[in-house]
């Protein structure tokens, strides 16, 4: 059996994305949980990092004392109580409503993904998806880790971040924030790559959440190369596909930019409105699009790869250069 090659990997995910449209809808709700790979730990962590390092260098804790010393009053009739209420308990349903979707939109595309590497015929849509309902709780337990863990990075960079730039800096400081950076995204990265394989373990070889995870640290130990040098191959590919939305945006903007022209010549600001709203209608559109088949395109891609390495294996592209 030849060993597998990334190309062959990218070549079969392509395919899998571009003709099997109808597990377009399963990459819409799978994006709401990120992406698989390096790009989500970087974003994530970077955002959260950004975020706690503005609130505790601003002191920005007004709200949180005020909510908890009984400071904070809302003034509301029993009518606007009640609407309050309602509003609530209609925004958690649809919460939920999402979070259910998503996450099993997720264990429906490994499963999809995986059908399609097997046998290479397209998948039942509907059995890829009683397959995600099926592994939805250990799927959820996985991506709550994953956010929280994530949430935990970012706090700690963040409050390296503050102490290095705020206050009587020390070159300790500087070094304190470094080791944290460094330490932060070496865990996050074997992170990123062990959520990819516990959930392929669970869908793919229906491994329980234990057996999944103890699998996963095996797979990871035996081809942690492997899995660096995919998981920059798809940040690079994230990288196209920013640029391709950055041309979407020109070619979808510049219809308004004109229209805008007539309605200053026309003296007529409907015109310019009807082309701002068909314009941002239609990107929105594109990168609804653009981000559905890339999330089918990227789970395709991990779950390939895995298959190969937990059956075949698969040599470092790197490693084999050296040999």
């Amino acid at each position: 059996m030849h060993e597998p090659t990334y190309c062959q990997a990218l070549s079969h995910s392509w395919k899998l994305a571009w003709h099997h449209k109808l597990i377009w809808i399963f990459g819409l709700f799978a994006a709401f949980l990120g992406q698989m790979g390096l790009l989500e730990l970087l974003v994530n962590v970077g955002w959260h990092a950004c975020r706690s390092a503005a609130t505790l260098g601003l002191g920005n804790w007004a709200w949180l004392k005020m909510l908890c010393t009984g400071e904070l009053h809302l003034s509301l009739p029993l009518a606007g109580w009640v609407w309050l209420v309602w509003l609530l308990i209609m925004f958690l349903g649809f919460g939920v409503f999402l979070i259910f979707v998503s996450v099993s939109s997720q264990g429906a595309l490994i499963h999809a993904s995986a059908q399609w590497a097997k046998k290479d015929t397209l998948p039942d849509t509907g059995k890829s998806w009683h397959a995600g309902v099926q592994h939805f709780w250990p799927l959820f337990f996985i991506n709550v880790f994953k956010k929280l863990f994530i949430c935990v990075l970012g706090l700690a960079v963040g409050w390296g971040a503050v102490n290095a730039l705020i206050g009587n800096v020390t070159a300790w400081d500087l070094v304190l924030f470094l080791l944290l950076f460094v330490l932060a995204a070496l865990v996050g990265m074997v992170l990123s790559f062990l959520v990819v394989y516990v959930a392929c373990y669970v869908v793919v070889e229906k491994y329980p959440l234990s057996w999944a995870i103890a699998s996963a640290w095996k797979m990871f130990i035996k081809h942690w190369l492997v899995s660096i040098e995919v998981g920059v191959i798809i940040l690079i590919l994230n990288i196209v596909v920013g640029v391709i939305a950055l041309l979407g945006f020109f070619v979808f903007f510049l219809p308004t930019l004109i229209m805008w022209f007539i309605s200053v010549l026309a003296v007529n600001s409907a015109i310019w409105i009807i082309g701002l709203v068909i314009g941002t209608l239609l990107f929105v559109l594109f990168i609804i699009f653009l981000g559905s088949v890339f999330i089918v395109f990227t789970t395709s891609v991990w779950t390939y790869l895995f298959m190969k390495m937990h059956r075949v294996g698969i040599v470092s592209k790197i490693a084999h250069i050296f040999k």
